[in-house]
């Protein structure tokens, strides 16, 4: 299929008209579709995904820049690092708010400041965030304060692509975590455009079949899930 760079899907859909014209198949003989597309890898690759905030528990914005104890070179003061030197999310779009959930049995140590979170969100707007990722330490076992912050942002900035960490990957250990849910953020609205686009395309040529969009552990997803956001 032929790659349309200022609308992708229509290179998709026009690879489908084709192999419809020639195996003289109807739209609605068409049960499933299944597409697999590198919108979300080649946004990662490129630098080219969106302007990403993230809100999360004080005294952790740094956690993405950090990560884990290793290094490629253990001796060298001057290498480069990839996830510190060009990060998913900008340092100045991370924000930071109090409130504190403890394991195992997932107490409340601190209450979550939600007039925090609502100013957070007001500056992410107001420096344009397209879409804001919400993670925060042992939120994997009890989702109530990532749930919440999400309504907030949700509230605030209705327009933004949404996500959790607990809703991208529900893992201990929160680097892994935290990062997931970076890259879920930087690749989502182009990644929801373009699956968009191509649910739209499908319904103008009367295809009735469901689409199932390829994920990267091998298996397949709905559109729906693709581009599902807080709202």
């Amino acid at each position: 299929m032929s790659t349309m760079s200022d609308d992708p899907s229509q290179g998709a859909i026009m690879g489908l008209t084709e192999l419809m014209v020639q195996g003289a198949i109807a739209p609605t003989d068409i049960a499933q579709v299944f597409q697999g597309t590198t919108t979300a890898t080649n946004a990662v690759l490129e630098a080219r995904g969106a302007r990403a905030g993230m809100i999360t528990n004080e005294g952790f914005c740094d956690v993405l820049h950090i990560g884990r104890p290793q290094r490629p070179d253990h001796y060298s003061i001057m290498q480069e690092i990839p996830w510190q030197n060009r990060p998913l999310i900008k340092r100045r779009y991370r924000k930071s708010v109090l409130g504190r959930l403890l394991p195992p049995t997932d107490e409340e140590l601190e209450p979550l400041d939600e007039a925090a979170i609502r100013q957070a969100a007001c500056e992410l707007k107001a420096d344009g965030v397209e879409a804001v990722a919400i993670y925060f330490l042992f939120s994997h076992p009890n989702l109530v304060h990532e749930n919440r912050t999400r309504a907030i942002v949700a509230k605030e900035i209705p327009d933004a692509f949404v996500t959790t960490s607990s809703d991208t990957s529900p893992q201990f250990r929160e680097f892994e975590r935290f990062t997931t849910a970076a890259l879920a953020t930087f690749v989502g609205p182009k990644v929801g455009s373009y699956v968009k686009s191509l649910d739209a395309a499908f319904k103008d040529q009367k295809i009735s079949g469901d689409l199932r969009i390829m994920a990267s552990y091998g298996g397949v997803v709905t559109h729906r899930m693709v581009t599902r956001t807080s709202h």
